[in-house]
């Protein structure tokens, strides 16, 4: 057997009462891609960070290269790791990003030639058509993530570990990173992955640890599996979650566009969303279906057409008169526009309806904590208390305070942008149960998102976008990815 690079022996980890780990055990070869998967709370975190040298284990012992090596000694040796969230410099160039801390100096003094010449041969490399005196901050999301992997990368780790590092991406620029990884590795890098996109753990990893409860469940080589045998290991439970649509009966239209467009963004789309039904909306980079969403609550004026909410026209589309009318809406990115992160949950539960909680102009307390803990028991939302804060939680708990949030206005018509982006199969599994109470409930669901298989597992039917028009629609008869991304691609 090949000696391994990393071997994981028996790690635990408690804080106080809580064991976060308890006896993980396994081995990355070298040139390998060994994927960690676990729902969260299933200790990957924690795993990652005692590996890395963030976190000391309360037992065992992590060895590299055949050699135990202690904390201190990992946090600054043959390891590498590029977190979830982006910790680029975004008024640098990306030359001085991937070189940030380790700048190659001559006579003292920084050798800006050698530096950019090197960034130009490590984009050259791995495909990424950039110039290394570009800010930054002008790099799309996908590249400002490669340009952070490639600063890992050059300083040549033995072992370099990527924490959900597609997700925050669109498909398109998921598979360009993805096609990097799959280029680290042929030149023999060693790679630790972790996301909860399983389609594409299947597809780059050659071993899959799995975690439960911070307990090791198994290491499985990645041979003719499928996502549902890792689903049965990740939750030891079914989740039922293949069903397509919700049953439902579709009534009246609820939501009616007509001709909509938004200068550079999206032009003349006309559709309907009716009662007791959910419409998936699917569109690939550039196809105008975010702006879309955008657009149908108000966030964004169209420039031209109207919007009918029951009937009504709505002359002047903003949030709040749309809030009134009984619609709500879920943003894609709950740090940055869903989630006040740093007040607590019956704070970010309430906030869409103090308006209905307030007497006399003064917030009802009791009123707020009420339905805080109504939300945290209806979306089984684990928490130690309503007076926690999201930062405190997992992506998954987050999510759902920001549905709570969304559904708190008792809306129906609801618009949902990426309802379950980064978050683990348990979490997707519970959020989809919600989306098809709602429109089990006669209310309207309107979803975008760049998870087609969720679209196809949620969806009665779906509106497909591309070069920011409508181009088709998919119905129940024809679903399936093919047919969607034939649109989508412009092969129909």
């Amino acid at each position: 057997m090949e000696a391994a690079i990393l071997d994981v022996s028996g790690i635990s980890k408690c804080y106080g009462a809580v064991q976060a780990l308890s006896d993980v055990s396994f081995r990355v070869a070298p040139g390998e891609v060994h994927a960690i998967l676990g729902e969260n709370g299933a200790g990957k975190s924690t795993t990652l960070k005692i590996i890395k040298g963030e976190l000391t284990p309360d037992a065992g012992q992590v060895s590299l290269r055949g050699k135990v090596v202690d904390a201190a000694e990992r946090a600054i040796g043959d390891i590498e790791m590029v977190h979830q969230e982006l910790t680029v410099f975004e008024n640098m160039s990306v030359a001085e990003n991937i070189f940030a801390g380790e700048m190659p100096r001559k006579n003292g003094r920084i050798d800006f030639k050698k530096m950019h010449a090197r960034a130009a041969e490590l984009l050259a490399l791995f495909g990424l058509n950039v110039d290394t005196r570009e800010i930054v901050s002008q790099l799309t999301p996908g590249q400002q993530q490669i340009v952070e992997i490639l600063r890992a990368v050059e300083r040549e780790p033995g072992v370099l570990i990527l924490d959900e590092p597609t997700s925050g991406l669109n498909n398109l620029e998921a598979e360009v990173l993805l096609d990097l990884i799959k280029q680290l590795r042929a030149t023999g890098q060693s790679i630790l992955y972790v996301s909860h996109r399983l389609q594409e753990v299947l597809d780059i990893a050659d071993h899959i640890t799995v975690l439960r409860d911070g307990k090791f469940v198994e290491t499985l080589v990645n041979r003719n599996l499928d996502e549902d045998a890792l689903i049965a290991r990740m939750v030891g439970r079914e989740l039922g979650n293949e069903r397509r649509g919700h049953g439902g009966t579709r009534g009246a239209v609820a939501l009616e566009l007509a001709d909509l467009g938004r200068e550079g963004a999206f032009d003349g789309v006309s559709m309907s969303l009716h009662e007791g039904e959910i419409v998936g909306v699917f569109g690939l980079e550039g196809s105008g279906a975010e702006e879309l969403s955008e657009a149908m609550f108000g966030l964004v004026p169209a420039g031209r057409g109207e919007m009918r909410l029951f009937g009504e026209r709505v002359a002047h589309p903003t949030p709040t008169a749309l809030m009134r009318g009984g619609m709500s809406y879920l943003p894609a990115n709950r740090k940055e526009a869903g989630l006040y992160m740093e007040r607590s949950i019956a704070d970010n539960v309430s906030a869409p309806v103090l308006d209905r909680l307030s007497r006399r102009g003064m917030v009802d307390g009791r009123a707020v904590e009420e339905l805080a803990h109504d939300s945290v028991r209806q979306f089984a939302i684990r928490v130690s208390g309503i007076g926690d804060t999201p930062q405190q939680l997992s992506g998954g708990n987050q999510q759902k305070v920001m549905v709570s949030a969304c559904l708190a206005n008792a809306p129906k018509v609801i618009v949902m942008n990426e309802p379950t982006r980064g978050v683990d199969v348990g979490a997707k599994a519970e959020v989809h149960e919600v989306v098809r109470a709602e429109a089990e409930a006669g209310h309207a669901v309107a979803i975008f998102s760049s998870d087609l298989p969720e679209l196809l597992r949620l969806a009665d039917r779906i509106v497909v976008m591309r070069s920011r028009r409508m181009v088709g629609e998919v119905g129940a008869k024809t679903m399936g990815e093919e047919a969607v991304m034939a649109l989508a691609a412009g092969s129909a």
